[in-house]
């Protein structure tokens, strides 16, 4: 690439049939054998003619999204389209910024939840005393079950 050329565009893709359309016209332009791809891509045997074939039976998901654009040589950009901005701007009012939730999550410790982390708080405290020491503590227990004073 020459100083201040940026990455060729393959397509401008609208809606998921143009980025089919797209993903085929980059097969074809690499000559890319299908059993060959999805060996290299890691995916199942005859896959990325199921995904982008003439007639997909299988549609692009969170798993084989990645696999096929990495396989293909592409990274998708997000870029913002002015003219739709501004049309959506112009038809939606603002939110009230009064009720925007916080970047951060709220939790709320159920019981549930708590007893869980109790468990294995307690589950961890275990595995960390010596056989000498859980000997020791299952006496103490043992002689408050059947009624023995302390030691």
């Amino acid at each position: 690439m020459a100083e201040g050329e940026g990455p060729r565009v393959i397509a401008d893709v609208r809606s998921y049939a143009e980025m089919l359309a797209a993903l085929r016209a980059r097969v074809a332009e690499l000559q890319v054998n299908g059993e060959r791809f999805d060996e290299y891509a890691g995916l199942p045997r005859g896959y990325l003619s199921k995904l982008v074939g003439a007639n997909p039976v299988r549609r692009l998901g969170m798993t084989s999204f990645q696999a096929v654009l990495a396989g293909l040589g592409l990274r998708l950009l997000v870029i913002e389209d002015p003219a739709a901005t501004e049309r959506l701007k112009n038809k939606l009012l603002p939110r009230n910024s009064s009720y925007v939730r916080g970047v951060t999550t709220h939790w709320t410790l159920t019981d549930k939840i708590w007893r869980r982390r109790q468990n294995n708080g307690r589950k961890i405290r275990w595995e960390k005393l010596t056989k000498e020491q859980r000997s020791e503590v299952m006496r103490v227990l043992a002689k408050r079950r059947w009624g023995k004073a302390n030691p």
